[in-house]
């Protein structure tokens, strides 16, 4: 994703100490300066633009590429689907959010190099497929829905539709109002989105609802929960400027009242915070419990200034109980991931009284690459295994559990290239699909609607039947009762995928007052030449207005000529006292306020060296 370009601005120390002569002083004693300036802008940037143009794309630019883009490129010209989000409904995989970057005729080579998702996408799960036979369905939007990168989904309790809330928009787009939106299936793929209209306590709660991206999220059979995130102008247009912010806070959405309530986190860790980590609803304690995997953790403050952010490892895991709000940690044991971020999840209950949660891909902090590996953390054990890699490292990616016993990846990168190369490298799988046996531990390009149930890999099967469930050493007596007991079917009747392993670019700069077109962008011809046309009407206008203003004041110049240049300089001086005391203020950030903190926070995003390459410059 284009994340803006660095461009540097000049300090007003700097300004003050080259004061630039005013167009007037120029007019009056070196109008062949302003002549050959203008000349020079008129003619040689018009030319210039049209070698750019020439040199990036070896041609003038095809101006209807703009049609050649779709939401599900063909097989061959498909590159990259980076941070969508999935969610299985009936017999169907839908897919919403995210952007795609792919071929026009063999190439690249027109402006951006991805594109907003703009509609829904939809893949059958009745029949078996491999990822270069797939049909994937495309479903349009209505314009005012919203159109944004890694928004979290939750099904609808009647399984018939789910519903989205957060994310972040394309580019520097302006981020939409905060709404609730609810997609309707019609069982055959496809289905229609509307907007759902706050009820009770939702009402207010969205008026002072700030959306973020990254959090982590899951849900419950009635109750979606969205835990964190990270808020910008990108996101939520009560965050102004460079200003990221690090939401605490567990929101609940209620799908069958249309409650929203948003409580505390603060036993999320040291200051109730977690970005681009997953979390998971699993099937223990009297109604069951989010478990948090991964990601990173701040203080609601300047990130960049303190720089006090720690990415979490799996050491220890955070859970939640909903029921009565309690925050609890539990160790674990096993072949522990390396800490990282970005990655996907997907929960499924074993045979056993098990309950298998599996990890695949994102980004290492430890080893700085993109990871391709599988990890299955298994409950109440809480032990970890690690599986086969895929041979396809990528980050920004969502998973779902389709077909009984397997994992669908779907999209994502390797965000250690550098940009705009992770959205350019062609993905080694057909449209971006992967398929991961969960029972057999293995990876494949084929799609089995008719696999058989899922049991637990043999690996784990054994290390229960070895009584490893025995060597478990509980944080508390509280926790191990709570893993002693399942959680009614009724309460845990969760979708299969979890969310929150998405991430967000963000710009490592401060953003230019006014925001550039993405580099490269083709220049269309007829503006350059309407630039050339309307640069020489406006010389010649120039050149009048110099001779007149020359010939009318020759005889005034020559008996208050020091006064006016006092007075200008004057004029000048303070003009720049104003600059210099306006940039010397913090920029002003706009009411910033959740139902749980209503405090003024600042933020910032990560660190640079610790951020995965293609998030940024």
């Amino acid at each position: 994703m284009y994340v803006g370009s660095p461009f540097c601005k000049y300090s007003a120390s700097f300004l003050a100490a080259h004061r630039v002569p005013s167009a007037k002083s120029m007019a009056r004693t070196r109008p062949w300066l302003v002549t050959f300036t203008l000349l020079a802008v008129v003619f040689f940037m018009p030319v210039s633009l049209v070698v750019q143009a020439v040199d990036d794309h070896d041609t003038i630019p095809d101006h209807n590429f703009l049609s050649k883009r779709n939401d599900a490129p063909p097989t061959d010209d498909f590159l990259r689907h980076v941070w969508p989000t999935v969610i299985v409904i009936g017999d169907y995989l839908y897919i919403d959010g995210g952007e795609v970057s792919q071929l026009y005729d063999g190439n690249n080579g027109m402006g951006a190099p991805s594109y907003a998702m703009n509609g829904t996408l939809s893949i059958s799960l009745k029949e078996s497929w491999t990822n270069s036979s797939v049909t994937i369905r495309e479903i349009a939007k209505p314009a005012a829905a919203p159109v944004l990168n890694r928004p979290a989904l939750w099904r609808d309790p009647s399984g018939m539709g789910f519903y989205t809330l957060n994310g972040v928009t394309y580019m520097f787009g302006q981020p939409p109002p905060s709404s609730i939106w609810k997609f309707t299936a019609d069982g055959a793929g496809g289905g229609s989105w509307a907007e759902e209209a706050p009820r009770g306590s939702a009402v207010v709660a969205l008026s002072q609802f700030t959306r973020s991206v990254s959090g982590a999220w899951a849900q419950s059979r009635d109750v979606g929960y969205y835990v964190s995130g990270l808020a910008n102008k990108q996101t939520d247009t009560s965050v102004v400027g460079s200003t990221q912010l690090a939401l605490p806070g567990v929101i609940a959405f209620n799908m069958t009242s249309g409650e929203l309530t948003n409580s505390s986190s603060i036993g999320l860790g040291p200051y109730g915070t977690r970005v681009s980590g997953a979390a998971d609803f699993v099937p223990f304690g009297p109604s069951g419990l989010l478990l948090f995997l991964g990601g990173w953790t701040s203080r609601v403050a300047e990130a960049r200034a303190d720089r006090l952010w720690v990415d979490v490892d799996f050491n220890n895991l955070t859970l939640y109980d909903p029921s009565s709000k309690k925050w609890y940690s539990q160790p674990t044991t096993g072949a522990r991931p390396t800490r990282r971020r970005d990655f996907c999840t997907v929960g499924v209950q074993g045979p056993n009284n098990t309950y298998e949660i599996f990890m695949y891909g994102g980004a290492e902090v430890e080893n700085r690459e993109s990871s391709d590996e599988v990890y299955v953390l298994s409950l109440p054990g809480f032990v970890f295994f690690q599986g086969p890699g895929s041979n396809a490292r990528r980050s920004g990616l969502s998973c779902a559990l389709v077909g009984r016993r397997q994992m669908l990846s779907v999209g994502g990168c390797d965000g250690y290239l550098p940009y705009p190369d992770s959205l350019l490298d062609p993905d080694p799988w057909k449209n971006g699909l992967g398929v991961f046996d969960l029972s057999d531990m293995a990876w494949r390009d084929r799609y089995d609607a008719d696999a058989a149930a899922y049991e637990s890999p043999a690996v784990v099967r054994d290390w229960y039947a070895q009584d490893g469930l025995a060597s478990v050493q509980w944080s508390s007596n509280e926790v191990g009762n709570l893993f002693n007991q399942k959680a009614a079917p009724s309460d845990s009747s969760n979708p299969s995928s979890s969310g929150g392993g998405g991430g967000e670019p963000f710009p490592t700069s401060s953003t230019p007052t006014s925001e550039p077109s993405p580099t490269g962008s083709p220049m269309p011809v007829g503006a350059i030449v309407g630039g050339v046309i309307g640069g020489l009407a406006f010389l010649i206008l120039v050149n009048i207005a110099i001779f007149l203003l020359r010939k009318r004041g020759r005889a005034a110049n020559k008996a208050a000529g020091s006064a006016r240049d006092s007075d200008s300089s004057q004029d000048e001086s303070k003009a720049q006292s104003v600059v210099y005391l306006n940039q010397g203020q913090p920029e002003e950030m706009g009411a910033w306020e959740t139902v749980e903190m209503p405090a003024s926070h600042g933020f910032s995003e990560l660190d640079p060296q610790e951020t995965t390459r293609h998030l940024r410059q």
